[in-house]
């Protein structure tokens, strides 16, 4: 069986429930979704994830038994919210993260042979944003910065695809930074990035942000 994390939630929140998800892959599934994953003596797994915690218990078969089922989708359903279940992109320059909340497959419905709107699905909004602390050491505050990031994304955005907005070129690149950080440590964070992309962010608005987004999710 796969051990995508996406594709074991779907799988433990379908119906029937399954009986065959692999320990190993369920530890993988939550080192995606959750804030916080600890294994603990005697085949315990904790794990945290918006201020609450689950315990489940490995089997002696090296399956996820029908009752941490249970539990695993019951602690999924708790931490669901039908606002911000779309896609997302970030913009990042050398100062801060900010997160936007829009549906990155949302498309223009032609309205008459003349007109289109944009599918009222579609609602954006600023999400959040992750301010750089800056220190004496630019490699170490930058590696705190991208820390605090994969926190928040963990945190606010677990399991979503996103697009990485920057601006500048090589190192001054926060954007394409990130997405090689995300990758130089094979962060399961990496397998969500849809695309990493260059606009001006100092004379961009959000109508502008999400166009480019789009255009880059190849939508």
């Amino acid at each position: 069986m796969s051990d995508d994390p996406e594709k074991a939630r779907e799988r433990i929140l379908a119906s029937p429930a399954p009986r065959d998800i692999e320990w190993t892959h369920f530890i993988t599934m939550w080192e995606n979704f959750a804030d916080r994953v600890q294994q603990e003596s005697g085949d315990r797994l904790a794990v945290d994830m918006n201020g609450h915690r689950q315990v489940f218990r490995r089997q002696h078969e090296g399956l996820v038994g029908i009752e941490d089922i249970e539990h695993a989708r019951h602690f999924f359903a708790a931490h669901e919210t039908t606002e911000g279940s779309g896609r997302l992109f970030v913009t990042l320059t050398d100062e801060d993260a900010r997160f936007y909340d829009f549906d990155l497959s949302a498309h223009y419905v032609e309205v008459d042979q003349h007109e289109h709107e944009k599918n009222p699905d579609a609602r954006g909004h600023h999400m959040r944003t992750v301010g750089k602390k800056t220190g004496r050491d630019d490699e170490n505050d930058l590696k705190r910065f991208f820390d605090d990031l994969v926190a928040d994304l963990n945190k606010d955005a677990a399991g979503r695809d996103f697009v990485l907005l920057g601006h500048g070129t090589g190192k001054s690149n926060a954007a394409r930074a990130f997405a090689g950080y995300l990758e130089k440590d094979t962060h399961p964070r990496h397998a969500h990035v849809i695309a990493v992309g260059d606009i001006d962010l100092s004379a961009a608005g959000e109508p502008e942000l999400e166009t480019k987004a789009q255009e880059l999710a190849g939508r």
